[in-house]
């Protein structure tokens, strides 16, 4: 059978983080038995390169017009799109040239012209979804260096503390643009138990770093962890880890590790996933986060057992490890047009 064409638009979006570029480059690379051309948006010199790394067919854009041209050539069978929200003259400028046009988190109007709109970040809504929605955990596709991360923290189940102090660890990813780092670490320095505390920053943290290593210097065993994977290099050693509400949660969720989240931004504190049913303790917006609800929340999940294997029970039967697979024959379905929405 001849090989599918298949193609990822990905636009940077600032409120989504680098997650949209990991996630296609997870997914492009199982695809690899098709013809995978990935067109890309970014002014994020660090991120390129990485992509260049990849070994995947990358092509850089900087108007999405220029796509019309490049999609009436390549008459792909399957159109991804990623990252920024999309308008309906978008879409229709380059429908014609395609038979099915999948979107991955797409609140922009262009999301309702597409044949399937994939959703992670879904929200607390009563209404009925769209017909061509599929919402839900499976959403979220496990990044490689994810996924050996989860299967060495799942090779020890154990949910109750590791060492003579509780390790916390605050990772707030996607820029963080109200530094909820800073916050956050401010709370847990007025915590008056002993703690161990690591704070993770990655290459997206724009914020003063000095201010948090003078801060770190006034409480024992309080380190800054500035790497581009801090969180994924710290993750074994923690004993709750503290986050935003976006992508991170099912980082979280991949391996089971007792977690609060709060809303980095205010769309954040719509999204469904960081709730209690999944093993999660979301305490709403982090700019108006109080000393005492967050430390209250800490105290939870430190001084309950019982708590905490609750949590990691719920996490882990969400079954994160198995999306891809997921993802993949779902992308395939569609691009050998096997698919019937009305009953995927």
């Amino acid at each position: 059978m001849q090989k599918r064409k298949i193609i990822w638009i990905i636009e940077h979006c600032e409120i989504k983080g680098t997650y949209p570029f990991e996630r296609a480059v997870t997914l492009a690379n199982l695809l690899q038995d098709e013809e995978v051309i990935l067109f890309v948006k970014t002014a994020n010199e660090q991120l390129l390169d990485k992509l260049a790394q990849t070994g995947l067919n990358i092509v850089k854009f900087d108007r999405f017009i220029e796509l019309k041209k490049k999609m009436r050539e390549l008459e792909p069978h399957l159109i991804i799109h990623e990252g920024k929200d999309t308008q309906v003259e978008q879409i229709e400028m380059i429908k014609p040239f395609c038979s099915t046009i999948v979107h991955f988190d797409d609140f922009g109007m262009g999301a309702q012209l597409s044949d399937c709109h994939i959703v992670s970040l879904f929200g607390e809504s009563h209404e009925e979804p769209h017909t061509h929605e599929l919402a839900g955990s499976y959403a979220f596709a496990v990044p490689p260096n994810l996924e050996k991360v989860a299967h060495h923290i799942l090779e020890k189940p154990d949910s109750s503390i590791k060492d003579s102090l509780p390790h916390i660890v605050v990772a707030f990813e996607d820029g963080d643009s109200n530094n909820l780092t800073y916050r956050t670490l401010r709370h847990l320095t007025q915590l008056q138990i002993p703690l161990k505390i690591s704070v993770a920053i990655d290459d997206e943290y724009h914020h003063d770093i000095d201010s948090l290593k003078m801060m770190a210097l006034s409480r024992k065993n309080t380190v800054i962890v500035q790497k581009a994977d801090a969180l994924l290099e710290l993750m074994p050693q923690a004993d709750l880890i503290i986050c935003n509400a976006n992508y991170t949660p099912y980082k979280v969720a991949a391996a089971g590790i007792p977690c609060i989240t709060t809303a980095q931004q205010d769309n954040e504190l719509n999204y469904a996933f960081t709730r209690e049913m999944n093993g999660f303790i979301h305490i709403g917006l982090g700019r108006k986060m109080k000393q005492s609800i967050i430390q209250n929340a800490v105290m939870e999940l430190l001084l309950h057992e019982q708590r905490r294997e609750r949590a990691v029970r719920k996490q882990r039967s969400l079954e994160i490890l198995t999306n891809n697979e997921i993802l993949k024959n779902l992308l395939l379905d569609l691009a050998y047009a096997r698919h019937n929405m009305a009953h995927i």
